[in-house]
């Protein structure tokens, strides 16, 4: 992220794909968001609710650190830890939505 707070992303011209991933890593829907994360050339995934499952273990999608965001007070009531698999974000939702009312953002839900 930026000084501002916003995440790092490619040119400005270039199409951000936003992922919001909601589902359990067992979930067919799971596993359809990180197949179109790893076709995307400029995703951000963003793990809310059960999604933050995803961090248990290695990292869910091929992105960076800084690319994968999750939601703190969902980490917390679930017991999970980011530990190096993602930015932890106090302002998860305030982050999602500059990212979803970007000019240049396509968002995908799961």
């Amino acid at each position: 992220m930026n000084r501002k707070g916003e995440l790092h992303s490619g040119p400005a011209n270039q199409r951000k794909d936003i992922f919001l991933l909601t589902k359990s890593p067992h979930s067919d829907r799971a596993r359809l968001c990180l197949q179109l994360i790893a076709q995307s050339e400029d995703a951000v995934l963003y793990l809310a609710g059960d999604g933050v499952y995803n961090l248990l273990g290695e990292s869910p999608a091929a992105l960076p650190r800084e690319r994968i965001v999750a939601c703190q007070e969902d980490l917390q009531a679930r017991g999970v830890l980011a530990d190096e698999n993602a930015t932890v974000s106090v302002d998860f939702y305030e982050l999602l939505i500059y990212d979803v009312m970007s000019e240049t953002a396509r968002v995908y839900t799961f």
